[in-house]
């Protein structure tokens, strides 16, 4: 059982009991083997794009997924999506096909981080984080992205400027207690002071 599915289930009846509901809620049951599966599919989705004009863009997705496992979040839903995270934007894969083969969770998330049209990135950003900010696992997803691309050394001006707007407008109660640390952790990245 993974460490906040314990804090939140509590005994393993329990997480018996919401494993089966949600079998026949129509969710999947996702292993390593997806996720395996996911960095696979993501890989070949993505093709020869790279990322910040020199690595492949794998490289991108496997820091998404390892900034996960940093903060322990590892369950194989959050791991799927973050390899998947950028195949709809990109226009790669569609969300039906990610949900055929890994399941409604997951194409929910990669489909609310995935950007809306816009004219410009500040119009796309209104359109798109209000989606994000309505699934509590997308915004754990969109944490992890952020970091991974400051992490990497790039983008950190464009994202401290536009720190304030994506806090508002992702930052949720119920998803602190396992969104808190990426939260902190991305603030530090930033050198935002809190209050």
């Amino acid at each position: 059982m993974y460490k906040y599915e314990t804090e939140t289930l509590g005994t393993s009846q329990e997480s018996q009991a919401w494993s089966a509901k949600k079998s026949i809620e129509g969710h999947m049951d996702l292993t390593k083997k997806h996720v395996v599966e996911a960095r696979q599919v993501a890989v070949k989705a993505h093709g020869t794009q790279d990322y910040d004009g020199v690595f492949p863009y794998e490289k991108h997705l496997d820091d998404v997924v390892e900034v996960l496992k940093r903060f322990s979040i590892v369950h194989p839903k959050y791991l799927c999506a973050g390899y998947l995270h950028d195949v709809i934007e990109d226009g790669a894969i569609s969300y039906n096909k990610i949900k055929r083969h890994f399941g409604i969770e997951v194409a929910e998330m990669v489909y609310c981080v995935t950007d809306e049209l816009g004219r410009n990135r500040a119009e796309k950003k209104a359109k798109t984080l209000p989606k994000t900010a309505s699934n509590q696992d997308a915004v754990i997803i969109k944490l992890a992205d952020r970091i991974a691309n400051i992490e990497h050394g790039g983008k950190i001006d464009m994202y401290a400027k536009e720190y304030d707007a994506f806090r508002s407008a992702l930052y949720q109660v119920p998803t602190c207690k396992i969104a808190e640390p990426l939260w902190n952790h991305l603030e530090s990245l930033l050198q935002i002071e809190t209050a």
